[in-house]
């Protein structure tokens, strides 16, 4: 008979640490999803800021072209205005 109490109480031990295992899995199921969630979001707002890049560069070679025009038609002018000059009127 004691054995029998014995073998109870020990099966009842391992069905506590079945729900206690059980349990601490659903925690570490749901904290994973939420991880998963927030690896998902960083992804997006990681292609996000790729594209943006890819703009801003496109940016940086329109405004170094702009700078190469303006300092060409810079020279052209400075160059006509020394031609005025030297005309005699």
């Amino acid at each position: 008979m004691k054995k029998i109490q014995v073998l109870e109480e020990k099966i009842s031990k391992v069905i506590d640490k079945i729900k206690a295992l059980t349990k601490e899995n659903e925690a570490l199921n749901k904290k994973m999803s939420g991880l998963k969630e927030d690896l998902d979001q960083k992804a997006a707002e990681l292609k996000a800021a790729k594209k943006d890049l890819g703009a801003v560069d496109k940016l940086k070679s329109e405004i170094e072209k702009l700078n190469n025009e303006r300092d060409t038609v810079r020279s052209q002018i400075e160059k006509l205005l020394r031609e005025l000059e030297s005309v005699e009127l």
